[in-house]
């Protein structure tokens, strides 16, 4: 009774500075995830920020990027006082997710990013023409409070393009500048917002989403509003813009590719580096990993060529299938079913290696910019409680069908779509800043690729040319180790990594052309694919060694998926600790 009575004292006496210390970080993780959901307001449908709706946000204003300095720095003092000793493994898990995100960021805002914040792929403006479309949009069109909202949001847009606009005269200023052959390719990405007919201009598309219950007068006063709207805001705006863009932005674009050779860019490249690799290679070590990784594939994808009996060298194998009209689809309605069928097939194996799946679906709907990847994925919200498989059915040539299955799995189930997914709903398990905030793109791009090669043990590429379409993509991740280093660390030329990447890639030449302009404007943000899938697999072959016939492809599955999205760090911490547990017949101590 006495032993009983006395650990429970004891018990008491621990818990309380244990609980402080747990006290102590939720409070600090709440309070900096209010306050990130609130630093940009264009973030509210994101975030479900309703109050923030109606406003475009304060995006490069010299006074947010103060405030968000200055929130990072005293979050990171805050939470140096705690002490992570005294935490459980779920808290040490946020703790350590926490810090090592506020150090990165902290180290983000020495560089002039501001100056970079236009390109031909994603930026605020292409964003804010997708925020007008019915497929693409993640604003919620469901009230006339939502539609009032939006009209009040364009009314903020001249803002932002004066703003957008100094951001980029600074920057010629400092001659920190776009690469001409990028610069080039700008005004492309813009060119519907120019549109001066209303109803033609994309813009005017929420109309076609009104819900039938508006009554009459509400429909027809919101028809009027967004024709104002698009005179008075849009047209003028991006006219402006236009003007600054074509007649003195484009003169000024530099003829060097890379970061390298911007002021202070090494540096800025070796953070982008880590930032996007979670790791601490350099950029030597990361070419040196791709160079490896592309000769091993090669051999693999030379196997397939003499399987199929071709008979010429490498090089005009890849020619073969890049020129066979039946390597592509025809027109984008068959490319969407093409996508679907696959679906199915995929469907059918997941209940063989996963036991955590998300409840959310997912649409395949097409891409908008023909600029854009051959395929990407949007997470649900709260607003939009589905995910969407976007596909490029503008640039077919750059959509091939032999790489349809890799790119499924990568993008939707059970890449993407199943790990975003599953920790946008894991509400009751991890924090708000850990489903929404916390990024990794060595995790999230690193679980895609992974779940390609899973797709091998499914039993998904049943023929030698689809076989050839999955290490034609896994080929494409290592080759983007060479080329993102070389580009910015070795100062590759435009020609010259784009000479690389068709020596060894079975793809369209402007697809390739625009794979290379990516990663001109991305620095190291191709790296964490090749990386972050490299790490998953080892460890999973550690498991497999260590715990043989005790090894569950389940088990190690929920282990990678069930905190949400990880650092690499982390997650090696994570499947060590699981492995042990396994060793002891333990349970994971939470899923």
């Amino acid at each position: 009774m006495f032993k009983i009575l006395f650990g429970f004292i004891i018990s008491i006496l621990v818990s309380v500075p244990v609980y402080a210390q747990v006290d102590a970080l939720n409070k600090l993780v709440t309070n900096y995830t209010e306050q990130v959901k609130r630093l940009d307001a264009y973030a509210a449908p994101y975030f479900n920020v309703e109050e923030d709706l109606g406003k475009f946000g304060d995006y490069l204003t010299p006074e947010l990027k103060v405030k968000q300095r200055n929130l990072v720095t005293q979050t990171l003092k805050d939470l140096k006082k705690i002490d992570k000793s005294k935490l459980d493994e779920s808290y040490q898990i946020t703790y350590d997710l926490f810090k090592g995100d506020l150090e990165t960021a902290l180290g983000g805002f020495d560089f002039p990013y501001e100056a970079m914040t236009v390109d031909n792929k994603w930026t605020r403006l292409t964003e804010y023409l997708e925020s007008s479309s019915p497929s693409l949009t993640s604003f919620p069109f469901s009230t006339v409070k939502h539609y009032e909202a939006y009209l009040s949001r364009a009314a903020g847009f001249p803002a932002y393009i004066d703003r957008q606009i100094k951001a980029l005269q600074d920057g010629i200023k400092k001659k920190v500048v776009l690469s001409c052959p990028i610069a080039e390719k700008v005004p492309g990405t813009y060119k519907d917002g120019l549109i001066k007919d209303t109803e033609k201009n994309p813009f005017y598309r929420p109309i076609s989403m009104m819900p039938k219950e508006f009554s009459k007068s509400d429909k027809e006063k919101i028809q009027t509003n967004f024709k104002t709207m698009i005179t008075t805001h849009i047209v003028p705006s991006f006219e402006k813009f236009d003007a600054f863009f074509q007649k003195e932005y484009l003169p000024k674009c530099r003829k060097d590719f890379g970061y390298g050779t911007l002021p202070n860019g090494k540096k800025w490249y070796r953070y982008f580096v880590k930032l996007n690799t979670n790791t601490n290679k350099t950029p030597e070590e990361i070419h040196k990993i791709g160079l490896a990784e592309v000769a091993r594939i090669r051999g693999e994808m030379i196997k397939i060529k003499d399987k199929m009996g071709f008979k010429g060298d490498f090089k005009a194998f890849l020619k073969f299938i890049v020129d066979d009209p039946n390597s592509y689809f025809k027109t984008p309605k068959e490319a969407i079913e093409g996508y679907n069928t696959v679906r199915k097939k995929i469907d059918a194996e997941i209940p063989k290696y996963f036991n955590l799946q998300p409840k959310a679906d997912y649409q395949v709907v097409e891409a908008e910019n023909g600029d854009a990847p051959a395929a990407s994925y949007n997470q649900p919200t709260e607003l939009k409680n589905y995910g969407r498989f976007v596909v490029n059915t503008i640039n077919l040539k750059g959509n091939s069908i032999l790489e349809m299955t890799s790119l499924s799995l990568h993008e939707a189930v059970p890449g993407h779509h199943f790990q975003l997914a599953l920790a946008f709903e894991l509400k009751d398990k991890i924090t708000e800043y850990q489903r929404k905030i916390f990024n990794s793109n060595a995790f999230v791009e690193g679980w895609a690729l992974y779940t390609e090669y899973l797709g091998r043990e499914m039993g998904l590429f049943t023929d030698d040319k689809q076989y050839l379409g999955h290490l034609s993509s896994e080929m494409l991740r290592a080759v983007r180790l060479v080329i993102d280093t070389g580009i910015h660390s070795k100062g590759w030329t435009r020609q010259q990594s784009i000479d690389y990447m068709a020596a060894n890639l079975a793809s369209d030449i402007k697809d390739v052309e625009s794979e290379v302009e990516r990663y001109s404007v991305w620095p190291g943000q191709a790296l964490g694919y090749k990386i972050g899938q490299l790490k998953i697999i080892e460890l999973r072959k550690k498991a497999e060694k260590e715990l043989k016939n005790q090894f569950d492809i389940k088990k190690f599955h929920d282990v990678v998926l069930g905190q949400g999205t990880l650092s690499l760090f982390v997650l090696e911490k994570r499947v060590n600790k699981w492995i042990q547990e396994q060793k002891k017949g333990k349970t994971i101590s939470k899923i």
